[in-house]
């Protein structure tokens, strides 16, 4: 990790107007298109959940402020945030799965593939990564949602919180709701757009899908 220095980091005003506040997480929900990914994609055998993931995750890692972490009265960058993320079990139960980042989507792929067959081996919910190396992840694909928050560890936990839902038919194509919060020490509305713009790029990035 990469120390930031506060005294001459530009957005130091920000961080200590927001970092002692009682509740400083903040969250936006808005559709992404999807069209390519359900259309071509899915026709072609792409896994829907794991491309998803390694879309939203790609563009996590293209903006610093989804990097920047603060640990006590140090900030810090990391040079790459790693998706912990939720997997359906037994029982309309869940629970969690961690994995290691990679922009190259075939080790991407094969890593979620792995990590998830493991936690769908398990019969309960264990407790989660508690590091601040990860963003926390979930899916919702049985509803399209126009709003969600999320639980949080106090002022003083920073993590991302990112969840997708249903994907849903608009007119002639598709869109997916997609929802973030953060805490507002380390990202502002404008950085959230920026999050959002990147991962409807990537997901229209679709892989050759004759090797997919």
């Amino acid at each position: 990790m990469k120390e930031i220095d506060i005294s001459t980091w530009s957005r130091r005003e920000v961080y200590q107007i927001f970092r002692p506040t009682r509740n400083p997480h903040f969250g936006l929900t808005a559709d992404v298109d999807v069209t390519n990914l359900l259309t071509k994609g899915k026709a072609a055998g792409l896994p829907l959940f794991s491309f998803t993931l390694y879309a939203i995750m790609r563009a996590a890692n293209a903006i610093p402020e989804f990097k920047t972490r603060f640990i006590g009265d140090k900030v810090f960058e990391l040079p790459v945030t790693n998706p912990s993320f939720t997997v359906p079990i037994k029982d309309g139960g869940f629970t969690f799965c961690e994995m290691l980042h990679d922009d190259d989507w075939p080790t991407f792929n094969a890593r979620c593939l792995m990590a998830t067959d493991q936690a769908k081996s398990q019969d309960q919910l264990t407790e989660n990564v508690t590091d601040n190396l990860w963003t926390y992840l979930t899916c919702a694909p049985w509803v399209y949602f126009t709003g969600m928050s999320h639980p949080t560890d106090g002022s003083d936990d920073c993590i991302p919180r990112i969840a997708w839902g249903k994907y849903t038919q608009k007119g002639s194509g598709w869109v997916m709701p997609l929802n973030l919060q953060a805490h507002h020490a380390l990202m502002d509305g404008y950085h959230m757009a920026q999050f959002f713009a990147l991962t409807e790029q990537y997901l229209s990035e679709l892989p050759e899908l004759d090797k997919v």
